[in-house]
């Protein structure tokens, strides 16, 4: 009897030792479901609103930022937060019409604005495209907070290095520099404008795909190569994107080539996301779906990036799964 209970004592104690053992094993894996074509809502049931925006990750959660397209025209800048890309929580607008500028909303109004961190100063910086009614003022603009959530104030206004300025886009790099790129020239070159240390304005212009007539570019460095997605300008409706590459993002960019089918999938470029995890890191377009079925129901698509034979390839799927933890992706059917 005494015997017994020994060895059962042993046993009842190797079953402690490795139900721990696999649970930890369990949470290797933590599949989430990205779902493209759906409307988002937040936490409070309402339609998210951050359109032609773009994501900064603070900690373990993302932050979107976007236009609040709700009212169509002079849209607010909403702030959402998440952990999975599934729930989201709306942290408020943190640019707001006749109140964070007395011209937003009268004279000017937000497309396209652009969230980035500055480590040297601490300060969280948004550059946005600063345009009248009619396009007429070509401009960006610049905020500035000490907090992610805000509030922010205007820093500065106008035609950056004096250039005409439209679509924009913003570009961290992995050694901190930041640039600040956008439609010039009456849409018909893209501006790559260095920013200063703080990132509060330019202070050198390169012009890129002279002459090409493109918007909405997204740039992402990847090992040794830079690369550039962008559309061509044709208002609210999708065009064939179009990819180039270089091993410096000053020069040296490669002819534009088609990537995804002759309409992005419905889509136009707003950003890729770089998510890295344990085993891996995991790039992700991010395009807005405009129009769909009208501007304040416009959708957010995000897709999987691969590579085949060293090039970008983009395919479009109704859903498909990530593991935030492990930085891996796999298609929903898959085991």
């Amino acid at each position: 009897m005494t015997q017994l209970s020994f060895m059962g004592r042993i046993f009842m104690l190797a079953m402690l030792t490795l139900i721990p053992t696999v649970g930890m094993w369990a949470q290797q894996e933590k599949w989430t479901t990205i779902k493209n074509g759906i409307e988002w809502t937040d936490t409070e049931g309402y339609v998210v609103q951050a359109h032609g925006g773009n994501f900064l990750q603070v900690g373990k959660r993302w932050y979107l930022i976007g236009e609040d397209r709700a009212r169509s025209w002079n849209p607010d800048v909403n702030l959402y937060s998440t952990e999975d890309f599934v729930t989201w929580k709306f942290e408020g607008k943190i640019i707001q019409n006749r109140v964070t500028h007395e011209q937003l909303g009268v004279s000017r109004m937000i497309e396209r604005p652009k969230l980035m961190y500055n480590a040297q100063t601490r300060k969280f910086v948004v550059w946005c495209h600063w345009e009248a009614r009619n396009y007429s003022a070509s401009e960006a603009a610049v905020f500035e907070s000490d907090s992610v959530a805000g509030p922010y104030k205007c820093v500065w206004t106008g035609r950056p290095l004096g250039t005409k300025s439209r679509d924009c886009n913003v570009f961290v790099d992995n050694d901190g520099k930041a640039y600040f790129i956008s439609t010039t020239d009456e849409n018909t070159n893209l501006g790559l404008f260095e920013l200063s240390d703080d990132y509060r304005e330019p202070v050198s212009k390169t012009v890129l795909c002279e002459g090409q007539r493109r918007e909405a570019p997204a740039i992402v460095h990847i090992g040794d190569t830079y690369y550039m997605i962008s559309s061509a300008c044709t208002g609210w409706a999708p065009n064939q994107a179009k990819i180039a590459t270089s091993h410096n993002i000053k020069t040296g960019w490669s002819e534009l080539e088609n990537i995804g089918d002759n309409i992005a999938f419905d889509t136009q470029a707003s950003s890729i996301l770089t998510i890295k995890g344990t085993e891996g890191t995991v790039y992700v377009y991010v395009g807005d779906r405009w129009m769909d079925p009208d501007l304040p129901q416009s959708k957010i698509i995000m897709l999987p990036i691969t590579f085949e034979d060293g090039k970008m390839q983009l395919r479009y799927y109704d859903s498909w799964q990530i593991d935030f933890n492990r930085g891996v992706f796999r298609l929903k059917d898959e085991k």
